[in-house]
């Protein structure tokens, strides 16, 4: 499996979501933790990820600050991903340059909504939109990235086993 597209999920299942996103300011990235090469963004991560510092692994600070959000990306996870997920990204307007997922450990799920058009997923060299349709690829062996035509206000979710949270 390359890429597996599938059914489209109803706007209804993202209305809560969308309303709880638009009633919070989404932090931007900063020079820290920002990726080589893209643009600053503005991001959350919701599920299990592993303490900067201390290396402990537990709940994501953004799902401790924002239990709403967090239930809600987990009830629409549990739903519609058809596969074990540890760790879900949230991107607000993201168009990001080629890549590949480095934490990511199998298969991602990303999926977007939200009131746009443009900034359709590029999934090494095929261009797909993902606008309530789950997109099923490799984010760590497969390049990807986001056509830069992005007008209004997208919301993508990421959802994926994060490597950085296995034992080690």
């Amino acid at each position: 499996m390359e890429v597996e597209i599938l059914p489209e999920i109803y706007e209804m299942e993202f209305s809560k979501l969308y309303h709880l996103l638009n009633q919070i300011k989404i932090p931007m990235t900063n020079v820290n933790t920002n990726r080589r090469h893209f643009p600053y963004h503005k991001r959350m991560c919701f599920g299990l990820s592993r303490a900067r510092f201390s290396g402990i692994v537990g709940l994501s600070r953004d799902s401790i600050r924002h239990p709403e959000i967090f239930e809600e990306v987990t009830r629409i996870g549990d739903k519609y991903i058809p596969f074990k997920w540890t760790s879900v990204h949230l991107n607000h307007n993201v168009t990001c340059p080629p890549h590949r997922d480095d934490n990511n450990n199998g298969k991602s799920l990303l999926v977007s909504f939200g009131k746009y058009i443009g900034g359709n997923i590029v999934i090494e060299n095929i261009i797909y939109d993902a606008w309530h349709r789950p997109i099923i690829f490799d984010g760590n062996k497969l390049q990807h990235w986001n056509t830069p035509d992005l007008e209004g206000n997208k919301y993508s979710l990421v959802y994926y086993i994060n490597d950085n949270c296995s034992a080690k």
